[in-house]
């Protein structure tokens, strides 16, 4: 793609995403699209149990992926995809990987997430050891982790800390995941801090409406309730705060920035999101 091509899909893609233009021209994909969905496979198994986890939270903590992952909605991020590693970031990189990496004792976190490294006073680069993929967390606003390396602030698994029994038990228990489903809680996960430069639609990480329309604000709780279950490609989430249904269907399906393939449809009278044999069903308590 000539530079300035790139450039200009790069300006496009962070009016959405809120990346800096730096940042955003190291996701554009080579077929010239936003990039946000064309990734390794590793990446998208990745991708999806991250939406997983942080689409379980409440609701009687009984679900196949209660990890703490919810927890996320309580930072200001920014979701950078790249075709070979996914960016969290943020100005609280500590925090956010001490939401995501267990303790040395266990606790919630992402099964089988590991430190690989840790550079600077704000970067880390972590593995997943089911599925190889990379996830950095950074304060750095281009995405990359910069900095000598050194040693993390506080302890946790490294790379060389295989994977237990017990984690192994929790990613059995999300196994039953067919590869459109994949796709599509992928794309979820990484559009929960997007925006609609006009103004008409917002994710908010699931916690606020970033564009304070009137009426949206006082009509949801901030429980930060949902859930998320199905098998193979049959899926249905509920939740009980931000972000308004409508926000959601238009920043999947959206011609710009949505997911490709994805479609709205309608099941039994609820709205659902459609890729290729993928059904995700929407129940929204507020919408």
């Amino acid at each position: 793609m000539p530079e300035s091509r790139r450039k200009a899909v790069a300006r496009t893609r962070a009016l959405y995403t809120g990346e800096k233009l730096v940042a955003a021209r190291a996701g554009i994909a080579r077929d010239h699209s936003m990039g946000l969905d064309t990734c390794r496979p590793e990446q998208h198994e990745l991708r999806a149990l991250l939406g997983l986890g942080y689409l379980n939270h409440g609701f009687g903590h009984n679900g196949p992926a209660v990890w703490g992952l919810a927890a996320l909605s309580s930072y200001t991020l920014t979701v950078s995809p790249r075709f070979d590693r996914l960016v969290l970031i943020t100005k609280a990189p500590d925090n956010v990987a001490l939401r995501l990496l267990r303790g040395p004792t266990g606790g919630s976190a992402l099964p089988g997430l590991r430190i690989e490294e840790c550079r600077g006073h704000g970067s880390y680069v972590l593995r997943h050891l089911p599925t190889t993929a990379q996830l950095v967390i950074t304060n750095n606003p281009s995405g990359a982790p910069v900095g000598a390396r050194r040693d993390a602030y506080f302890d946790s698994p490294t790379t060389e800390t295989p994977l237990t029994a017990e984690e192994q038990r929790h990613l059995d228990r999300t196994a039953d995941i067919a590869s459109d489903a994949r796709r599509l809680l992928s794309g979820i996960f990484c559009r929960i801090t997007i925006i609609d430069p006009d103004g008409t639609w917002a994710i908010g990480n699931w916690y606020c409406d970033p564009l304070m329309r009137p009426g949206r604000r006082e009509s949801f709780s901030l429980s930060g309730h949902r859930r998320l279950r199905g098998a193979k490609n049959t899926w249905e989430l509920e939740w009980a705060s931000h972000p308004h249904p409508d926000d959601l269907i238009s920043a999947l399906t959206d011609p710009v920035i949505g997911i490709p393939g994805a479609r709205q449809v309608s099941v039994s009278g609820s709205p659902a999101i459609t890729l290729g044999n993928a059904t995700l069903r929407l129940h929204s308590r507020h919408g």
